[in-house]
Order: C-alpha cells, then structure tokens, then sequence
C-alpha cells in the first residue's frame, strides 16, 4: 500500500513557489523627498485620507486592476477590493478626492510612477527601475 504522507509531501514540493519568495514594495516617485512611511501613512495615503506629501506636493494613488500584489495590498490596509472601491466613489462624489490610477500589470504601474512626481505603488521590488524608489513601511 502506498504511503499518502508521502505522497502529499511529494505533491507540495512540486508546487511552484513563486508568490512565496515574490516581495512587494511601496514605490515612489523617485523625486519624492519621503524615505519611510509609517503603517497609518500608508493608509491614509491609499485610502485618500492625506492628498499631499510632506512638501505639499500632490499624491497620486497607482493601483492595480487585480492579482496578487493588489491583493497583498488590500490585506496591507485592512480592505477587501469592494470596500477600497466604494471609499473612493465616496471622496469623488463628495468632491474629495479622484479614484486612483489603475494599471493592467507592475510594468505600467513602475513606468506610471517614475513618469508622475507624487505617485506611490505596490509592485513587486524586483520591479524597481530608474525613476522610482521603495520605501520601507514602519510598524509605527
């Protein structure tokens, strides 16, 4: 009779581990003047709370349509894509802010960022060229 544990072990290993070792960035603009964010920062950026950087310069929100580092990111701030959505047709409809940029995949979203001073994005950091730089989110 064959071993099951086995098996299954053997089954795992042959998944493919690439959402494992992928890491997501926060990227900026790489004129932006911001080194770290905090946790509060961040979602107060991508949830349309704060509209200007430290500067005064204008934050443009990129996001993606959909896929793993989208969902990472409405893990992130605590958000399903339904709810993320809706809290920006609500700033838009008050008059409060735009909804956000959104890009088919990273390489629009890196390109978007390093062509808009102000734009922030989640990408995966393999991604980061000229014209954009990660930032390190601190727990507080």
């Amino acid at each position: 009779m064959r071993n099951p544990l086995l098996f299954a072990l053997v089954a795992l290993a042959a998944l493919p581990l690439t959402n494992v070792t992928a890491e997501d960035a926060i990227i900026l603009n790489s004129t932006s003047e911001v080194a770290a964010l905090s946790k509060d920062d961040l979602k107060d950026y991508y949830l349309g709370r704060k509209a200007s950087w430290p500067d005064g310069s204008k934050v443009v929100v990129v996001v993606l349509k959909d896929g793993t580092s989208h969902d990472n990111l409405m893990k992130r701030l605590g958000k399903s894509s339904s709810q993320f959505t809706t809290g920006w047709k609500k700033l838009v409809f008050t008059g409060k802010g735009a909804m956000p940029e959104q890009v088919d995949n990273e390489d629009e979203l890196v390109t978007f960022i390093a062509k808009t001073p102000g734009a922030i994005g989640y990408a995966d950091a393999g991604k980061a060229k000229d014209g954009v730089k990660a930032v390190a989110v601190k727990s507080q």
